[in-house]
């Protein structure tokens, strides 16, 4: 496994890129973006949000956009992929394949709405992809 190592990843860059991700999913899942649709199809009430524990939710949150852009990093590394260009293409398709593929899993068994599976799906590629684009660009 020569891509599992912290060898040669640059951490000033994972930080960029975690921060950037974030920032994209903060965006995404506002009244900005899709909130309002996607709050919509997964049948979240106003009520809900307000009884709901959104520290843990927001945790959970960076927990998995960090561990993301981490092991995003060390797969570039472990490619060869040193270019915004390859960093984009592979973050995509990580996003859009994995990530996304365990979305239509998990929401194709609970039942929810297509749109809901789509949003978080564009979410997790455009996510990664601009991740791995700015750990590319260092």
């Amino acid at each position: 496994m020569d891509w599992f190592t912290f060898e040669g990843i640059n951490w000033l860059a994972v930080l960029v890129a975690f921060v950037v991700s974030f920032a994209v999913g903060w965006w995404w899942y506002s009244p900005a973006g899709f909130w309002r649709l996607w709050r919509d199809k997964a049948g979240i009430t106003d009520e809900m949000m307000e009884g709901g524990n959104m520290g843990v939710a927001f945790g959970g949150t960076i927990l998995a956009t960090g561990l993301g852009v981490i092991v995003l990093a060390m797969l570039m590394n472990g490619l060869g992929i040193d270019d915004w260009s390859g960093g984009l293409v592979l973050g995509l398709v990580v996003g859009l394949i994995l990530r996304g593929g365990a979305h239509a899993i998990h929401n194709g068994f609970a039942q929810r709405s297509p749109a809901v599976t789509l949003i978080d799906a564009a979410h997790d590629a455009v996510g990664l992809g601009v991740a791995g684009l700015i750990i590319g660009l260092f």
